[in-house]
């Protein structure tokens, strides 16, 4: 058997640079020689080749090797299946609401709200979904984690359900840490925001403005971007603010819509140099049925501007969210291409549709028939190397 660990160390330190997030995790677990020459890799500031964003695929099903996920990479786009429950002691099953920056945050079917790292492990507890503000209890229906309004619980005959969960996304913060950003709906009301700490014991609500139909938040240079299902863009200078019970915040509208929007998103270029608003829009009189609109945020931070070619970059959307990857980095990518996957009846398909070019083209890249145990929705997941 060859003695792995006998490679000289100029070798390795040759090799370090090009392994991915994941495969460098697992470089180091091999022996002492190798751990060593990841540490010096990190030591002077170097960084892994970034992994290509995941489709994650929770499933009940067993896993005979006992491993937290199963990666399949010898695909266009890499798929994930992990098991769609928490721990081994209390057996719970997750709902995943939000993920960025390699975290996902997660509900169990109990309610209680925890921020996930699927590479390492690694878990902290959020405060509980029932400590939202007006939010008696919470109930797990096939639509999501359903939210029950102190006045109307326990009312027989009706309704009880007043909020859905709609997404909660991690953001980080100046110090180092991070903060959760609860979106959740009310009926009758506008979208309610609240934010919360991993630790922290309850949510904090954030004051509700005149923005109506929050459904996205991305942070970009130092401020917080609101994005509404209407396509409007409003920016919070200063994200401390949020984090009090009360903040008095007064956003700005950076554009306007000019067709209907089905979902829109606003996500980071890599590396994060730029903001991207991305829409899939559904057209009731244009021939071609659906498509997708990609803006930029300009320099200024003032307008944004539609672009046809958004050069070596690909855009993964799901039902929720969207996440961006460099295809000189991820060759396995195409280009200028927004992937999107949608759970449809019997199976999970991802459409490649390409920005470039005078007449669109969108086809099918992958078709996953609906594994055993699936528990959707299916969101794309993008691993962060930490040390």
């Amino acid at each position: 058997m060859a003695d792995w660990s006998g490679l000289h160390e100029d070798f390795l330190l040759l090799l370090v640079p090009r392994l991915p997030s994941l495969d460098l995790r697992r470089f180091r677990a091999v022996c002492a020689s190798w751990r060593a020459a990841a540490a010096t890799f990190t030591s002077a500031h170097g960084r892994p080749r970034p992994d290509r964003p995941w489709l994650a695929l929770p499933t009940d099903a067993p896993d005979p090797d006992g491993r937290r996920f199963v990666i399949c990479r010898d695909r266009e786009v890499p798929v994930v299946t992990l098991p769609a429950r928490l721990g081994r002691a209390h057996d719970r099953r997750f709902v995943p609401l939000g993920s960025s920056r390699g975290a996902i945050v997660a509900a169990d079917d109990r309610g209680d709200m925890h921020l996930l790292d699927l590479v390492t492990g690694k878990r902290m507890p959020l405060p509980p979904a029932a400590t939202l503000p007006l939010v008696d209890r919470v109930e797990r229906t096939p639509a999501g984690l359903l939210t029950l309004h102190h006045q109307r619980a326990g009312v027989s005959g009706a309704d009880p359900v007043d909020g859905l969960i709609h997404k909660a996304i991690p953001v980080p913060t100046p110090d180092g840490g991070v903060l959760v950003v609860a979106i959740y709906r009310q009926p009758h009301h506008r979208n309610q925001w609240a934010t919360a700490r991993p630790g922290d014991g309850a949510w904090k609500s954030v004051k509700p403005s005149s923005i109506p139909a929050v459904v996205d938040l991305a942070l970009h240079r130092g401020q917080l971007y609101a994005n509404t299902h209407y396509g409007m863009v409003y920016v919070y200078p200063e994200l401390c603010g949020l984090g009090s019970a009360s903040p008095e915040i007064i956003p700005s509208v950076t554009r306007r819509p000019t067709s209907y929007v089905e979902r829109s998103f606003l996500v980071e270029t890599p590396g994060g140099a730029g903001l991207m608003q991305v829409e899939l829009l559904r057209p009731v009189l244009a021939a071609g049925g659906e498509g997708f609109v990609v803006r930029m945020l300009d320099e200024c931070g003032e307008t944004w501007e539609e672009e046809e070619d958004i050069g070596d970059v690909a855009v993964l959307v799901d039902a929720s969210g969207a996440v961006a990857a460099s295809t000189r980095d991820c060759p396995g990518l195409r280009p200028s291409t927004v992937y999107y996957a949608v759970d449809l009846d019997g199976e999970t398909r991802v459409w490649a549709y390409s920005l470039a070019g005078k007449h669109k083209k969108i086809e099918v890249v992958e078709s996953l028939p609906r594994a055993e145990g699936y528990k959707p929705p299916c969101f794309w997941y993008t691993p962060v190397y930490a040390q």
